[in-house]
């Protein structure tokens, strides 16, 4: 079968060509940018087949592609704090990149995988101690946050969330001529993440930290949760997916662990996969899209037989340290510069 990969040479993108590479043929359409890859040239000769390099929202670009039996869309703008300024280009590359995937897969009668995320939710799902369920942010001291679900409905707080609703919102009109899967991800971690972006998540920047001896930065007092995914857990459901005959409307699945974990236990995870040890503080600051908790829902994913996590959070972020520490990275500054941008543009507090 022959796959076409936006977002190719990247981080999810690597470990899935690794995933498929021996019995596919596998071309990749990525842009190779900077702030994603520190040296684009050796992203791109890692890739194990064609790499096509374009703007995956310029319909000149797919109109040149070569027809595939498979699309997998990865490639997004995906910095949640950086999305509340550069709006306009994350609506550009995650809805109408996504939108003339779609239209590229229908035309060539291709499978379509495209990743979205658990940004879609926002803060969640709540249950008050009346049984109530309620979405968005908790309106009740008493209420606890629970798993989100495929069915719940979509509160994202921030620009990138939002324009995840919409990309997947522009998947409906190809999913009658051809089999689409929607991937909601919650926070993958593995060896290949850029460590110089500010953006790609927690753990480069506690990476940072850690390689310099210098405490990790808790934002908040700690308690708030993420689902930690490794990042060959949803390459083997991406892969799976791609094996899907079924058209009609989209099959939306969750993907993680299933699992809460805090803050503070992350960076403690992190600490004991550290070389020489470390340490943690808490800062006082809150960050415009930042969420207080987020965990997948498995049950849909168990239900159609799709592979479940093999990795628990806290193997994931080990692995991601030890396999990581010697990588080139940025130093912790660029996050503290990001930090600072934030706050010049008001998006702080």
């Amino acid at each position: 079968m022959r796959i076409l990969i936006t977002g190719g040479c990247g981080f999810i993108g690597q470990h899935l060509a690794a995933l498929l590479s021996a019995d596919h043929d596998l071309v990749a359409l990525d842009l190779l940018t900077d702030q994603v890859h520190l040296d684009p040239e050796v992203a791109r000769q890692r890739f194990p087949g064609e790499v096509v390099v374009g703007d995956v929202a310029d319909a000149d670009i797919w109109a040149g592609l070569p027809t595939v039996d498979a699309v997998v869309h990865l490639a997004a703008e995906t910095g949640t704090a950086q999305s509340m300024y550069e709006q306009d280009r994350y609506r550009r590359v995650n809805i109408e990149g996504t939108r003339l995937a779609g239209l590229a897969a229908s035309r060539w009668g291709a499978s379509l995988v495209s990743l979205s995320s658990r940004a879609v939710y926002g803060e969640g799902r709540y249950r008050t101690s009346f049984g109530e369920v309620t979405f968005g942010a908790r309106d009740s001291a008493d209420a606890v946050p629970e798993a989100s679900r495929e069915d719940d409905r979509l509160v994202p707080v921030s620009v990138y969330g939002q324009t995840k609703v919409d990309a997947e919102l522009a998947l409906a009109q190809v999913a009658n001529g051809v089999p689409v899967t929607i991937l909601r991800p919650q926070n993958v971690v593995g060896h290949g993440q850029a460590l110089h972006n500010p953006y790609t998540g927690v753990l480069a920047a506690f990476l940072a930290r850690l390689r310099e001896g210098k405490p990790l930065q808790i934002y908040g007092d700690g308690h708030e949760t993420r689902d930690f995914v490794h990042v060959s857990d949803v390459a083997a459901v991406i892969a799976w997916a791609l094996g899907r005959t079924a058209t009609g409307e989209p099959l939306v699945l969750n993907v993680g662990t299933g699992t809460r974990t805090t803050l503070v236990d992350i960076a403690t995870h992190a600490i004991a996969a550290a070389p020489h040890g470390g340490s943690f503080e808490h800062v006082e600051v809150k960050r415009a899209g930042d969420i207080e908790h987020a965990c997948a829902d498995l049950s849909r994913l168990r239900s159609v037989g799709a592979p479940e996590p093999k990795t628990s959070s806290a193997d994931a972020i080990a692995d991601f340290i030890t396999r990581s520490w010697a990588a080139p990275g940025a130093d912790s500054s660029v996050w503290d510069d990001a930090l600072d941008q934030l706050r010049r543009r008001g998006l702080t507090r």
